[in-house]
């Protein structure tokens, strides 16, 4: 079993990290007027039956919102700010038919899933054409990761426009409570936090700012009042589904538990005063109810460099905690036990420059290149484990994300992290650097994907590039076609190409978008 370290002691040097990066200037924070607060919504929910299949339909619509305690005319899901939650569990199915209702192309990612990027799958080379209708089937493998993800607008130049919109949402895989069943039955809230950029218009803004005055929300509400009982544990998903914020938040007073990070279960006991929450990023954790009364729930204010976003802290949420004192849960089994990468071996290291361009404000680059949708990047064995060194030389921090699978991320600034779990983002420093580790193990990413910085203007600027995941014996040709688009062209299973993967069982056939491909 694994040592609990006293609180704070395993993300000291993590924590310390992010204050610092960060520049913030305190933890001051901007009150609002008062308005009347109401109980936290949950999201409306699609979820799954007795078959494990969870059928979602997502309508992309222009339409009048409620953003706050404002109106907007907004891109939005079901005609909701509140984006549904799609609900599955590990070996389970969802089957998506995303309607795009809109006057723009769009498409899905899910974000941090480890599923198939074939064909109808977590594919983002596909694009669904304006008034068309697209269908995504993902079959999860039954060693699947429970906790949170999203799904979000993956289209190339218009991500970061429509995420600030609404055209994003959660997706919870249950399981995250199995391996502490002294746990079993606590109340689970799911809070998707957002930034949305005020207009004088009432319209969603055609230019996004990410320092520009907005409205927080967390479930598409203003300072919602969260209801927990003194003593009581609950259990919060909180997840970052806006387009460039990071947000850095706190329960004014009291520390938090922190039991899965991006999806990941931790592996030991991990407390902390203030999480800070990366754009799309998720971490789930415990909250125990304060004595009676109604506590802050805190945006701290945000520095990400001098050529970077500033922001002014807020009041997120309203902990009102009331009710007869109950008795404390408290975790009394042992963690997951995870391999520490840092101490296997690695087929290859690689290095990855993000920088912003030197001549062009709207250009961002990976080791000099902007994305080319037409050439692959990077090509990896399956079956490797690989060391990447990702340097930031410009003077903001910019997000990595690699999709399909999650990395170990094992030095900062080249000085050793304390291994607490896995991650699929984590922020570069600016003028600094991260080395993670990433397996190209599980089979299921057999295919083409990308890595990117997760600042979504950024992303829309040119700061993505192209993995494709190849069987050992595909490699050379792989590599001679990486400038045609490697291998696996749109990620249509190829069997001339002896391409094909696994076999993909989904209850319905797959399917292209109506609308077709780019």
């Amino acid at each position: 079993m694994n040592r609990r370290p006293s609180a704070r002691s395993s993300v000291g040097v993590l924590a310390a990290a992010f204050a610092l990066l960060l520049l913030a200037a305190g933890c001051t924070t901007e009150h609002k007027a008062s308005t009347a607060s109401e109980p936290l919504r949950a999201p409306k929910e699609f979820s799954y039956g007795a078959d494990g299949v969870t059928h979602a339909d997502l309508r992309a619509s222009l339409t009048h919102v409620s953003v706050g305690n404002e109106r907007y005319t907004s891109l939005v899901f079901n005609d909701d700010y509140n984006a549904p939650l799609i609900r599955t569990r590990p070996g389970g199915v969802m089957s998506i038919r995303l309607d795009n209702g809109m006057d723009e192309k769009t498409n899905l990612h899910f974000h941090g899933m480890t599923v198939s990027p074939l064909e109808a799958g977590d594919n983002i080379f596909r694009e669904t054409l304006p008034h068309q209708v697209g269908v995504y089937n993902l079959k999860l493998p039954p060693d699947h990761s429970p906790g949170a993800y999203w799904y979000h607008s993956h289209f190339h130049g218009g991500s970061q426009r429509q995420v600030e919109a609404g055209i994003a949402g959660p997706i919870l895989v249950d399981g995250m409570l199995d391996p502490f069943p002294e746990l079993k039955g606590i109340q689970e809230r799911v809070l998707a936090l957002r930034n949305f950029q005020k207009t004088a218009t009432g319209k969603v803004a055609s230019e996004i700012i990410t320092s520009a005055a907005s409205i927080r929300t967390v479930n598409g509400q203003e300072q919602p009042i969260i209801e927990i009982q003194p003593g009581e544990t609950q259990l919060w998903h909180l997840l970052n589904i806006s387009a460039n914020q990071y947000f850095r938040v706190r329960v004014k007073g009291q520390p938090v538990q922190i039991l899965s990070q991006d999806g990941n279960t931790v592996n030991q006991e991990v407390m902390t005063d203030e999480m800070l929450i990366g754009p799309s990023a998720r971490v789930s954790v415990l909250v125990v109810g304060p004595q009676a009364g109604d506590h802050a729930v805190e945006l701290g204010s945000g520095n990400t460099g001098p050529a970077g976003d500033q922001y002014k802290g807020a009041q997120l949420a309203v902990l009102r905690s009331s009710g007869a004192p109950v008795s404390t849960r408290r975790i009394a089994s042992a963690y997951p036990q995870l391999e520490d990468l840092s101490k296997e071996p690695v087929a290859r290291t690689r290095q990855f420059a993000f920088e912003d361009s030197p001549t062009d404000g709207n250009a961002f680059l990976i080791n000099g290149r902007r994305f080319d949708y037409g050439r692959v990047n990077t090509t990896v064995k399956l079956g490797d484990l690989e060391e990447w060194r990702l340097y930031n030389p410009s003077q903001e921090l910019h997000q990595f994300h690699i999709h399909q699978t999650d990395f170990q991320v094992t030095q900062i600034n080249d000085k050793p992290v304390p291994f607490i779990g896995y991650r699929d983002n984590v922020y570069i420093p600016a003028t600094g650097s991260i080395t993670v580790r990433i397996p190209f193990r599980d089979p299921t990413m057999l295919g083409k994907f990308v890595y990117h910085c997760h600042i979504l203007e950024h992303e829309d600027g040119g700061m993505m590039q192209v993995v494709q995941v190849v069987k050992p014996e595909d490699y050379e040709q792989a590599l001679k076609l990486e400038p045609l688009g490697g291998i696996y062209g749109e990620n249509q299973l190829c069997s001339y190409l002896k391409n094909t993967g696994e076999d993909l069982k989904v209850p319905y056939p797959s399917s292209w978008p109506t609308g077709g491909a780019p």
